[in-house]
């Protein structure tokens, strides 16, 4: 069941907000890219996010605080999250994998500078003026790591998708790593009715 959340994220996700990824009406089953936010210091289009994710910010906070890392008093520790954003006009919802290091753990590398890791993953719904946050158990999240000589990330070789069914109600979600489907990382997260 959804426990009811700020509004705070809804109202930020309805005004939509430069940046966001979202599964447009048309073709909503087609495989998209997910978006990545930076929540150590988030900006005005990761805002909603680090909201959505405030305790468990916190809690990677305190640990780090614990091991006597005080690096991060202004900001958060090092924090990221991947989502994909459904919207009709009636409804907003958002599918969303926190990366932290207290909330994730490793379940492979790729030579090609990335890593997987399965994290904390939550649903939100926005409707009607109320919202509804639900934990959608874990997901995968795919770290990039600096490569040298600066170049991008591989995106063909190591990605994470999404897509949304109509029939069924659900959000697809999936993992390219190292070219192949990881089959730990393929979620259907259903939306409910209501």
């Amino acid at each position: 069941m959804l426990a009811r959340s700020t509004m705070a994220l809804g109202a930020a996700l309805f005004s939509s907000p430069p940046g966001l990824a979202q599964l447009p009406l048309t073709e909503p089953g087609k495989w998209r890219p997910v978006v990545y936010a930076d929540l150590q210091l988030p900006g005005e289009t990761a805002l909603p996010y680090a909201s959505l994710w405030a305790d468990e910010l916190r809690r990677n906070n305190d640990a780090y605080k614990a091991k006597g890392d005080r690096r991060f008093l202004v900001a958060n520790a090092p924090a990221a999250e991947s989502h994909v954003v459904i919207r009709s006009p009636e409804r907003v919802v958002v599918l969303s994998v926190l990366h932290t290091v207290t909330a994730c753990t490793t379940l492979r590398r790729d030579v090609a500078h990335a890593t997987l890791k399965s994290c904390p993953m939550r649903l939100a719904i926005y409707e009607n003026g109320q919202s509804r946050v639900a934990d959608a158990g874990r997901g995968c999240f795919i770290e990039y790591a600096a490569s040298q000589g600066g170049s991008a990330p591989d995106m063909v070789r190591n990605a994470a998708l999404a897509a949304y069914d109509i029939e069924s109600r659900t959000i697809r979600a999936g993992i390219v790593f190292q070219g192949q489907a990881a089959d730990e990382c393929q979620f259907r997260v259903p939306i409910p009715r209501s």
